[in-house]
Parts: structure tokens; sequence; C-alpha cells
């Protein structure tokens, strides 16, 4: 019997869910390989997005949580009133960044980041229960990702390709890693947007099953330790 508790198993559902961060991920490639192709500030541009995507990360397990539930009208309505003033709140974040930037693109890059994720929240049909699974599972895998790639691309060797210039010469303000080797944010933002669309596109139902049992098994086992 084909298993579609997670609401997971349709490919259309799948696509839908990754094409925003693979469309993403191809937009970082463009940029490595010709960043003055479309516009001069691209890079600053999309450095300004993974700076905005560490507040989405940050905010996903509270999304995650506050999407999901039972079909009950007004405990919808709830859900949606709370996921609109948690919104707010990292707004006003995004829109210090916007002050920094002296630009409104944190504001709209946060929104479509949100809206990214709230489109795969909305393309899982499952449970309550497993769907929260299924949200923080995903969270996690950011975070990884997010870390994973930060980290690689500022201790491995990256390639330049056409990110060749300083990161003042793109339009990126300040200083540090990022902003003296452009190069290795826009290649971090490639490796990151680029995994989230994959596990989006191959996600199998059996994956999030093992994660909500291994969650299972450690709450019974931090229960019992607890207890004695």
């Amino acid at each position: 019997m084909n298993d579609d508790r997670f609401g997971i198993a349709k490919p259309l559902r799948r696509l839908a869910a990754a094409a925003p961060d693979g469309l993403l991920a191809g937009l970082y490639l463009w940029c490595w390989i010709d960043p003055l192709a479309w516009r001069k500030t691209l890079v600053a541009e999309l450095m300004l997005v993974m700076l905005v995507e560490f507040l989405v990360v940050h905010s996903g397990p509270f999304f995650g949580m506050l999407a999901t539930g039972d079909a009950v009208a007004k405990e919808r309505a709830t859900r949606l009133k709370l996921l609109l003033g948690l919104g707010g709140i990292y707004l006003l974040f995004a829109g210090g960044m916007a002050a920094a930037f002296e630009s409104w693109g944190p504001v709209l890059l946060f929104a479509w980041l949100i809206g990214a994720k709230l489109v795969a929240i909305l393309a899982g049909r499952g449970t309550a229960v497993r769907e929260q699974s299924r949200q923080m599972a995903f969270w996690a895998l950011s975070v990884l990702f997010y870390l994973g790639a930060v980290f690689a691309t500022i201790l491995l060797p990256v390639p330049k390709f056409g990110v060749v210039r300083h990161g003042h010469f793109y339009g990126v303000p300040g200083s540090g890693e990022w902003v003296s080797h452009p190069n290795t944010v826009i290649a971090a933002g490639f490796l990151y947007f680029g995994a989230l669309a994959l596990v989006k596109l191959l996600e199998n139902p059996a994956w999030w099953q093992k994660w909500a049992a291994a969650q299972a098994a450690q709450s019974r086992k931090s229960s019992s330790a607890a207890s004695r």
C-alpha cells in the first residue's frame, strides 16, 4: 500500500516545494559564473539573501508548528493570527537590515523566503503530529545545511569563477570574510539552497517516519531518566 500519510508522495507536490529553493540555487550559480550579467549589485543582494535566511532558519520551528494542526477552522484561524504576528516580529529584524543596507530588499527577501517555507508546509497533507515531525526535520536539515555550507566555503578553497573583485566593487557594505571574498558567500548560497531543493524534490515518507521514531525514542529515554 502506498504511504501518503505525509502528503508528499505526489511528484507535483514535491516539485512545488522544491521550486523556490531550486530557483534561488540557480540564481546563485549564475551569479557565481557571471556576477555582472544581470546587475552589478547582484552579489550584494544575494549576500543579503543569506543574511536574511539566517532569520528564516531561526524562525523555522515556530512557523512549522503554527502552520500545522488539525482541520478545525477555529484553530486554523488562531494559527493564522499567530503566524502573522510572528512574521511581524521577524519583519522588524528584516527592517533593521533594510536600514543598514538602505534598501527594502531584506523585507522583500524575508517575505519570499518565508513564503517558500510555507509552500513546503502547505504541500504536505499529513496529520498534525506527523507533519510537525516533518517540519522539525526540515528545520534541523536547514540548520545543518546552512552551517555546513557557510563553514565549508570559509575553510575550504572555493573557486572564484566570475566573482573576482572585492565585495565593495559589487556594492557590499562593511567588512569581513564575505566582503573580502564574496565568492565564498555565493558558493555557500548555491550549496545551501541547492541542498534544500534536492531534499524536497527527493523526500520520502520513510525519512520522516524514522525521524519521528527516533525523536519518540529519545523522548521516552529522557522521561525514563528523569523519573529515576
